[in-house]
């Protein structure tokens, strides 16, 4: 009863949020592994790769992926990486990792620390899932991101995102803080307290995309 009420509550929480055009997320940060390990689970074997753009794009047309032609050529452009988990031939997940300024949705970016890299988009097909994928797609290009010079990663994870929160703390990730930004009216007030400021996370809204309405950022709190 107490985890139902729980649940209950987060959702209130986060219909409430969206309906004021607040955006808050839980900032979750680990090491990298020098010798990553992930594994999948029961069933065939799962095998992980760092895929190039032209790798990538005949699978853009796959819709059950949700992977546009444009956000890769963006992504590579940007010289974000993207880890892919095949089953044999057969794609069935990825996740993105980024070293620079990235974009969010609807003209929000994240920006970050050199010295940490930032995993988003994270996709495992739904009959694939429970198979632990999303550990080997968070961890097959730590020692990579080490060799560039990387310490940690960092990423947010939605306040009702508990199975995707489950799965990173399996991994060693701790929450840092919270961060997020309110968007209303053409108005933006980002704030990141001091645990996700000493990784440099923030979000923003880059200077050209703001000129039409003021642009607010509480970030010391």
């Amino acid at each position: 009863d107490c985890q139902r009420g729980k649940g209950v509550g987060v959702m209130l929480v986060s219909c409430f949020c969206r309906l004021v055009g607040l955006h808050i997320a839980r900032v979750a940060s680990r090491p990298l592994f020098e010798n990553p390990s992930g594994a999948s689970g029961p069933g065939a074997p799962i095998s992980y790769h760092l895929i190039s753009e032209g790798g990538l794009l005949p699978h853009c047309a796959d819709a059950g992926l949700q992977l546009t032609e444009s956000h890769v050529r963006a992504a590579y452009g940007r010289g974000d990486l993207c880890v892919a988990a095949f089953d044999g031939d057969y794609l069935v997940g990825y996740q993105w990792f980024a070293f620079g300024p990235t974009p969010h949705v609807d003209g929000v970016w994240v920006d970050f620390n050199t010295s940490v890299r930032y995993g988003y988009k994270q996709f495992v097909r739904p009959e694939y899932r429970g198979r632990h994928i999303a550990a080997g797609l968070s961890t097959h290009c730590d020692r990579t991101c080490v060799q560039r010079g990387c310490l940690r990663t960092v990423s947010f994870i939605d306040l009702e995102n508990d199975a995707s929160w489950r799965a990173t703390s399996r991994l060693g990730s701790r929450a840092v803080g919270y961060a997020g930004y309110v968007s209303l009216f053409g108005l933006f007030f980002a704030f990141r307290p001091a645990g996700p400021r000493g990784f440099g996370f923030r979000f923003y809204v880059p200077v050209p995309a703001a000129c039409s309405g003021p642009v607010w950022c509480w970030s010391e709190c």
